[in-house]
């Protein structure tokens, strides 16, 4: 798609927001059948329509932005058209644009970068005349010497100095940014390291990352767990117990991900033994769940584990001691 035809096709929305109607033949891509809302839409085709311009234009930037404002822009535009963000979504032809638009931005952020960092240093200002000290009356407020201010200055501004206050702030605005937006944050904390202050902000680089990856590890996993539960809908075994799995293996305090991981890997017919260790994180994560002991006392029986399906079966009978379920799965045992 040209330019001209993705500016057309933005463009051909009226401004109550209905279609305009459009040449014969032409397929209005505001109009397919895709899981994205409309305005997203819009956003992917604007950004489509400025692929063939210049390399800060494409970021979004004017010409002449920072090192660090490239990156930023980079990153933010990532975060809408990656198209790993979609995953499990049906995009129809805009997965295709998205593809273009993510490796146009890739090729930008890499080109502007290597020039940057290929780009002379500031020139230095001219020498200053030096400055006569002067002595102020006898009880008056001394004058601040300005040789003194001279050399301040000048230690702010040596590059190590200046470089660590700068990863500073960059892990503390990682840890702003950690829970609500933990990619950003473990984009800025790469940046802090980058300058040589990965412990910096008061040592609190390594909690932080931590804290990021933990919170990224809990997002992630709960788009797997959507995508399990819209295959398990579908009645597809196989992608559910995947879809699970990944959910569980991202984020193994969720007693439901390795629950329903268990579930679906036996429905599946995967090996007894995958399934049982899903089954035993879901029972050790949630002990009065009776489904998790039900699941994994049928696992146990299934592999001959006679006794050890026994106990589980009596601890789901004690939790709920009319669960008919558990009572047929005990005189198998018996």
């Amino acid at each position: 798609m040209t330019t001209r035809d993705t500016d057309a096709s933005v463009e051909g929305l009226s401004s109550s927001g209905g279609a305009k109607l459009l040449p014969s033949g032409t397929h209005d891509p505001l109009t397919e059948a895709v899981d994205l809302d409309l305005d997203r839409k819009r956003e992917i085709l604007a950004r489509e329509a400025q692929l063939e311009r210049d390399d800060w234009t494409v970021l979004g930037l004017k010409p002449g932005a920072t090192a660090e404002a490239v990156k930023l822009a980079y990153f933010e535009a990532s975060r809408v058209f990656h198209p790993d963000r979609y995953f499990g979504k049906n995009l129809g032809s805009y997965r295709a644009r998205l593809e273009r638009i993510f490796h146009r931005l890739s090729e930008a952020h890499e080109t502007l970068t290597q020039a940057l960092r290929r780009a002379p240093p500031p020139r230095p200002a001219g020498p200053r005349r030096p400055a006569t000290a002067r002595t102020s009356p006898k009880g008056s407020t001394p004058e601040a010497d300005p040789r003194a201010e001279e050399r301040r200055a000048r230690l702010a501004r040596h590059p190590y100095l200046a470089s660590k206050a700068r990863a500073g702030a960059l892990v503390e605005e990682a840890q702003r940014q950690a829970r609500s937006a933990p990619e950003k944050a473990l984009h800025l904390l790469d940046q802090a390291r980058a300058l040589g202050g990965g412990q910096s902000g008061k040592g609190r680089g390594p909690a932080v990352e931590a804290e990021a990856k933990q919170q990224l590890a809990s997002q992630r996993a709960e788009g797997e767990m959507q995508s399990g539960n819209e295959a398990a809908r579908a009645a597809d075994a196989e992608w559910a117990a995947k879809a699970y799995c990944r959910a569980s293996e991202l984020d193994p305090t969720r007693a439901d991900a390795a629950y329903e991981a268990a579930r679906w890997l036996l429905k599946a017919g995967h090996p007894l033994a995958e399934a049982r260790g899903f089954a035993q994180r879901a029972v050790s994560l949630r002990t009065d769940h009776v489904p998790s002991q039900l699941v994994l006392a049928e696992i146990c029986l299934r592999m001959g584990m006679g006794s050890v399906a026994r106990r589980h079966l009596e601890a789901a009978l004690k939790l709920d001691p009319r669960n008919a379920e558990a009572k047929a799965l005990l005189r198998q045992v018996r």
